[in-house]
């Protein structure tokens, strides 16, 4: 509201007693404001005064609405999309071209760190010839890797370390026993030996043992985590008493594999099992029987490997009772699908 002593008042009163409706006192209709006089002798078209409410619902004339959608994406948003689906494809071909695996893209932190790397230097960048790969950007990698150990190792005499023996066979068969150094929720593979044509006898593995003891270090030595089997049971009680500070455990995952075979082994569950191997046995014999099992499971499987060798029985247990209903509706269906 305008007040009284505005220079405007000079040419306009207010009309029924409103100031906020001036009246022009020069003949004119009223309209605008009191502070902008009409202007004496100056014909005017008539003046509708609206508030801001209403000129909100005054269409725009020659403005196409659809240029300014209520939730209309940035460029930013839209370039990104294209640019995604974009790299997306071009990764895809390189993958399908040279026969990569379609997990390896899930798998480990370089993935994506390699498109971010990428992006973040720009177009135009040449990528590395498979001579360099092998070459100058593999010892580069060596020296990183080897700086990293060696921060691990720098842990060992602050918070003591764990030694790990792992016996298992090779796919070619040859026996192999691993040793890895476990310390602070951290663990590097240390060494392994073949011991083809080698009985793994007491005083063998003893031999093995203490040496890598040595290499390690007794000082930062803990503990020590072997398989269940005699000799090294035996090992285990002759290092500890040696050392005295020296704990050996039995390794958890071992154990429980020795229990489920002798679990495995008493008659009534032996039974069970070996009606279960029957089942499965004669789905996987045919490739025709398995691809008709696949369409009544929804393209899933009941052999299924296991943490451990006997868990592998008794887990493929569990997918007979998981999909019990499924098998017998395959045997129950049209004979014309088998």
């Amino acid at each position: 509201m305008a007040s009284k002593h505005d220079i405007g008042w000079e040419h306009a009163e207010p009309f029924g007693g409103n100031r906020r409706t001036p009246k022009c006192r020069h003949g004119h209709e009223r309209g605008g404001t009191s502070s902008q006089p009409c202007g004496a002798g100056i014909k005017r078209d008539p003046i509708r005064s609206f508030n801001i409410r209403e000129g909100a619902n005054i269409l725009l004339k020659g403005i196409d609405l659809y240029m300014f959608p209520s939730k209309q994406k940035s460029i930013k948003s839209m370039f990104s999309a294209e640019g995604a689906k974009k790299v997306g494809k071009a990764i895809s071909k390189f993958f399908l071209f040279n026969g990569i695996p379609f997990n390896a893209a899930d798998s480990g932190p370089y993935y994506q760190s390699m498109i971010d790397t990428i992006a973040e230097v720009g177009p135009g960048i040449k990528g590395p010839t498979g001579y360099q790969i092998g070459n100058a950007y593999l010892e580069e990698e060596v020296q990183e890797l080897e700086v990293y150990i060696n921060t691990l190792k720098a842990k060992w005499l602050v918070y003591g370390c764990t030694i790990m023996c792992d016996g298992w066979s090779s796919r070619t068969r040859k026996p192999i026993i691993n040793f890895m150094v476990y310390c602070d929720r951290s663990m590097i593979y240390l060494s392994s030996v073949d011991t083809t044509n080698i009985p793994k006898t007491a005083d063998y593995v003893f031999s093995l043992m203490d040496k890598i003891i040595e290499e390690v270090g007794e000082e930062n030595i803990v503990q020590l985590v072997t398989d269940n089997e005699a000799s090294f049971k035996v090992v285990g009680m002759l290092l500890m008493e040696k050392r005295k500070h020296f704990f050996w455990s039995p390794c958890a995952a071992h154990c429980i594999d020795l229990m489920l075979e002798d679990i495995g082994n008493m008659k009534h569950i032996k039974e069970i099992l070996d009606q279960a191997k029957m089942i499965t046995s004669f789905i996987y014999n045919s490739l025709k029987v398995v691809n008709l099992m696949k369409v009544f499971t929804k393209d899933r499987d009941l052999l299924r490997l296991g943490i451990t060798r006997f868990a592998i029985a008794f887990i493929s247990l569990q997918s007979l009772i998981r999909y019990e209903g499924d098998l017998k509706m395959m045997c129950t269906t049209n004979e014309a699908l088998w």
